[in-house]
Parts: structure tokens; C-alpha cells; sequence
């Protein structure tokens, strides 16, 4: 490609260039990817990673937080002791640092720290998708099953 080509597919004004530039570039891209890497990515994708209301529940930790111990003075949350040593001496160094004073969040709320909001989630599967196993037919099933004691409901 010369330059002056180059600098009329950059500018927008070549769109023939510019369309055989973009297809060169997505079959280098499959090319260059394993089939694995792509489906990964695509489940990366379409897989919940704790956004909105349910993942802020998640992130802030529930009722412990992800931090394991929690600070007497401040209540700043630690996950170690090493951490706590270290928040103690760069915050409250004037005053004696007492392990045995530091309250263990996990511990207090029975080892629950999240609720999983953000362990898992995506896409529902359609129905076509549930067509094709066994247990999907019998979601299918139950679903239907469902929809018709409702229809039958009297009020």
C-alpha cells in the first residue's frame, strides 16, 4: 500500500482500502486465536461478573465484608494480621497495637462473607438451547407444566 493510499484509507475516503484492510484484520484476528481463547472470551463476555444492585451487595461483602479482621479504632477492615500490623502502624501509631483487640468479621457472622452474586450468572439458556439435553426438556417440561396450573388458577 503507498502512502498517499494509506492517508486516503485513514482519512475515510477510500472505503475500498478501508474494507480490505478490515477484513485482512479480522482474519488475522481468527487466525492468530485458538478456538478455546475465543469461546472464553465470549463466556467472558456473557458471564455476570457482579454488576449492578446484586453485585454491590456482593462487593461490599455482606454482613463481614471481604476483610477478615476489622480495626478497634477505626474499623477499617484487614484481611491478615501482617495487613493489620501495617494499617496500625501508618494510622494509630501513637497507640499500642493489640491484636487481641481487633475484632475477626468472619468469625462473627458464621464464616458468610457474600452471598455469591457475583460467583456466577449470564445469559438464560433459550429454548431451543434447552431442547437439546434431557434435563433441558425437562425445564422445558416443568415450565410448562407451571404455565398451565396458573391458567387453571380461579379467583
Amino acid at each position: 500500500m503507498t502512502a498517499a493510499a494509506y492517508k486516503r484509507m485513514r482519512d475515510g475516503r477510500d472505503a475500498r482500502a478501508m474494507r480490505d484492510a478490515t477484513t485482512r484484520l479480522t482474519a488475522n484476528v481468527l487466525a492468530q486465536h485458538t478456538a478455546k481463547e475465543l469461546a472464553s472470551k465470549a463466556a467472558a463476555a456473557l458471564t455476570n461478573k457482579g454488576g449492578g444492585k446484586t453485585g454491590k451487595a456482593d462487593r461490599l461483602g455482606g454482613a463481614a465484608g471481604h476483610a477478615k479482621f476489622k480495626c478497634p479504632v477505626c474499623a477499617q477492615g484487614a484481611p491478615s494480621e501482617k495487613t493489620a500490623v501495617a494499617h496500625w502502624d501508618s494510622k494509630h501509631a501513637k497507640l499500642p497495637f493489640v491484636f487481641a483487640d481487633w475484632t475477626d468479621a468472619h468469625a462473627a457472622t458464621g464464616g458468610v462473607t457474600t452471598q455469591g452474586a457475583a460467583v456466577k450468572g449470564g445469559k438464560e439458556k433459550t429454548v431451543h438451547e434447552l431442547q437439546k439435553t434431557a434435563a433441558g426438556r425437562a425445564e422445558l417440561a416443568r415450565r410448562q407444566a407451571e404455565k398451565e396450573r396458573i391458567a387453571n388458577l380461579q379467583f
